[in-house]
């Protein structure tokens, strides 16, 4: 689900990366316009099974995230929308 979810991102034209995380935890980063990013998520369940948690948007170098959803789809959609404004 991690690297669809990295494909999927590529595919909104999004320059995406992996993140360091805590043990049992997998992220990624994508650079969205106007200097925001967005952070995904997932801990893991079992070896090599993932559930998603969180996916939170950050503008700049604010200390306040501007949104987070710990729906995948959720997430996504509001990312479409975000960067077709």
């Amino acid at each position: 689900i991690i690297e669809d979810t990295a494909s999927i991102l590529r595919g909104m034209g999004l320059e995406v990366s992996p993140v360091s995380t805590a043990p049992k935890f997998a992220g990624l980063v994508a650079k969205l316009p106007n200097d925001s990013q967005v952070f995904f998520v997932w801990s893991e369940m079992d070896e090599g099974d993932f559930h998603f948690r969180v996916a939170r948007f950050w503008h700049s170098d604010n200390p306040f995230s501007m949104m987070a959803f710990d729906d995948l789809i959720a997430a996504l959609t509001n990312l479409r929308i975000f960067i077709n404004q």
